[in-house]
């Protein structure tokens, strides 16, 4: 009997040696992949971009800022930290992450508004693969539990693939060198939505809605003081949404209103961008009603950068 329970336990710890090498290879293989939903990660990783300025938010943040065009206007180093898909508690996350291997930025660019004040677990959501390799990078394990993932998913190896074949088989090729991908690039961390206008998702709404967890506001709140404290400058903006999306979208007045206020308590600055805008009039310048296309992402950068040297002119 100990014959065969001393067996047992060497087939475990070899199994569970394997499974993970097994997966400390797909994980690492995924990260040298040149696709946006690992490129950034790796890059914060590499602790070299250390950027003045950093924008924030969720797929607005991720798609509407180029941040070559503000550095070369504003003459500052600038970066692009949106996350596609997710509000406030995973985009602090990605926040940390940056901090973890770079020095904090002086500026930060938050694209705010009613979506990216809710709570959302990142397991199992959009795009969620880019969080799988993270275990490996202290203290990511807590961080990655703090936003949904189990004990189990980062303790026992290969669990948090379960149901991603293809990512498996990627990160493998990428790592064994057999294939080396290079679809969809980011550049500096950001991402241009490229689909041509389509309106049906809009036309099947009666209203969108705008109401905020307050959790996520006091979470965002907590995250302006701190910055605050750590005497790092905050310009909240609400980026163009087509017209037609903002005049159905609930409580827009009240939350306007409420970022102002969060700004002016902080002596931060609030920029609206949906509204008096000329670029939100003309469905030419969408891909859907809340994401733009990359000809009026540019134009609209140009817009924000010209905008911010006037401010830090008089607040640098």
């Amino acid at each position: 009997m100990k014959r065969f329970l001393t067996k047992i336990a060497i087939i475990t710890v070899v199994l569970y040696g394997l499974a993970w090498g097994l997966d400390y290879m797909i994980s690492k293989g995924l990260m040298r992949m040149e696709d946006y939903r690992f490129m950034s990660w790796n890059q914060m990783q590499q602790g070299d971009i250390n950027a003045d300025i950093i924008i924030m938010g969720n797929s607005r943040g991720f798609s509407h800022y180029e941040p070559w065009t503000i550095d070369s206007i504003c003459g500052k180093l600038c970066y692009c930290l949106g996350l596609g898909g997710y509000p406030i508690n995973v985009e602090l996350f990605k926040y940390r992450f940056y901090c973890l291997h770079n020095v904090k930025p002086r500026y930060i660019i938050y694209d705010v508004g009613p979506l990216m004040m809710q709570i959302l677990p990142a397991p199992h959501q959009h795009q969620s693969e880019q969080f799988l390799p993270l275990i490996y990078v202290k203290p990511m394990r807590s961080e990655l539990q703090e936003v949904g993932y189990s004990w189990l998913d980062t303790h026992m190896p290969l669990k948090r693939y379960f149901g991603y074949q293809m990512v498996i088989k990627n990160g493998l090729m990428e790592f064994l060198g057999i294939k080396h991908y290079t679809k969809d690039p980011s550049r500096l961390g950001h991402h241009y939505e490229r689909r041509v206008w389509n309106g049906e998702e809009l036309a099947k709404l009666d209203s969108i809605s705008g109401v905020m967890n307050p959790e996520a506001k006091q979470m965002f709140e907590q995250y302006l003081h701190e910055c605050k404290g750590e005497g790092i400058e905050v310009i909240m903006v609400n980026s163009p949404m087509y017209k037609g999306a903002v005049d159905i979208t609930t409580r827009k007045e009240e939350n306007s209103a409420y970022f102002d206020s969060i700004a002016k308590a902080n002596d931060y600055v609030y920029w609206d961008y949906t509204q008096d805008y000329p670029l939100c009039n003309d469905t030419a310048n969408f891909c859907v009603s809340v994401h733009m296309n990359p000809i009026a992402t540019h134009q609209f950068t140009i817009d924000l950068a010209n905008k911010i040297n006037e401010y830090l002119a008089t607040h640098d």
